[in-house]
C-alpha cells in the first residue's frame, strides 16, 4: 500500500508523482487507510496546536489533506508541491470545501518566499523524498519567523513499515525507490545540523503491522497501545517539532 506525498528527488520523478496524484486519496478510504490517517491526524494536530490566525506554509502538501485541515482549523495557508497534479486536485479538493488556500508548484529545496515569512511551517511526509534533506530543512527554517514552530512528519525507519514500504518498491514502480527513511535519532542529529532550532519534541504512532491480511480495530488498537507505552518513537509515523530560535 502506497502513501504518496509528491516532492522532487530528481526530475524524472515529477512524472511519477503526478502519476499517483488521482489515486492518492483512494488509500483514505480503506478501513486501515482511514484508521492510519486518525491517528497520524490526531498527532499532527497535538504538535501544530493552535492555528488559527496564523501564516502557516505545508511544504509538500500532495492532494492538500493536511493544507485544507489548517485552513478549515482558522489559518492563513500556503502550500507548495513539486507536482502540478497535485497541485491541481488540492486547489479543486479546497474549493469544494470552501477553503481558500495558495497553492504554488515549486521545489521545496528552493522555496519562493522571503525570509521570515510564516508562524509555522508543516510538512509530513516529504522529507524522505528530498536528495539532501538538510538544505530543506534550512529552506523550511528560513521561511520561518523566529519563535515560529516547524512541524515535521516522517515515515520511521525503525518501524517494520519501512522494509514493507522498500519490499513493495522492488517489485513494482515506486516512489519507495528513492525514500529515505528517518529513525528519531536521525531527525535529532539532523535539526541539531541546522544550528537553528531550540528544543526538539518527538512522538510516533501507527503500530499495526504490515503484513496484516485484514483489518481489525479493537486488534489495531490494542497494538497501538502496547507500542506507545514499551516502543516509543518506534511507531510507522514519527513527528518532530522545534522552534526556529
Amino acid at each position: 500500500m502506497e502513501r504518496i506525498f509528491s516532492r522532487r528527488c530528481h526530475m524524472a520523478d515529477d512524472a511519477l508523482f503526478d502519476s499517483k496524484a488521482d489515486t492518492y486519496d483512494n488509500w483514505y478510504m480503506t478501513p486501515l487507510g482511514a484508521y492510519e490517517d486518525e491517528l497520524e491526524n490526531a498527532l499532527v494536530f497535538k504538535h501544530v496546536g493552535v492555528v488559527r490566525g496564523k501564516t502557516v506554509l505545508d511544504v509538500g502538501c500532495g492532494t492538500g489533506l493536511y493544507s485544507i485541515r489548517l485552513s478549515e482549523s482558522g489559518a492563513d495557508v500556503t502550500a507548495v508541491d513539486i507536482s502540478s497534479k497535485m497541485i491541481e486536485i488540492a486547489r479543486r479538493k479546497a474549493k469544494d470545501r470552501g477553503q481558500y488556500i495558495w497553492y504554488d508548484q515549486a521545489d521545496m529545496a528552493k522555496l519562493p518566499y522571503e525570509n521570515r515569512t510564516f508562524d509555522m511551517v508543516v510538512s509530513i511526509t516529504a522529507l524522505e523524498f528530498a536528495a539532501d534533506p538538510l538544505p530543506v530543512l534550512m529552506e523550511m527554517a528560513r521561511v520561518l519567523r523566529p519563535g515560529g514552530k516547524l512541524v515535521i512528519g516522517v515515515l520511521n525507519n525503525d518501524s517494520p513499515w519501512a522494509d514493507a514500504r522498500r519490499e513493495h518498491a522492488k517489485r513494482e514502480e515506486s516512489i519507495y525507490g528513492t525514500a529515505h527513511f528517518f529513525s528519531s535519532s536521525d531527525l535529532r542529529l539532523l535539526f541539531h545540523r541546522t544550528g537553528t532550532f531550540g528544543a526538539l519534541t518527538m512522538e510516533s504512532c501507527i503500530y499495526t503491522f504490515p503484513d496484516v491480511d485484514e483489518f481489525q480495530d479493537s486488534t489495531a488498537s490494542r497494538q497501538e497501545f502496547f507500542g506507545r507505552m514499551f516502543r516509543p518513537l518506534t511507531g510507522a509515523f514519527l513527528v518532530a517539532t522545534a522552534r526556529k530560535r
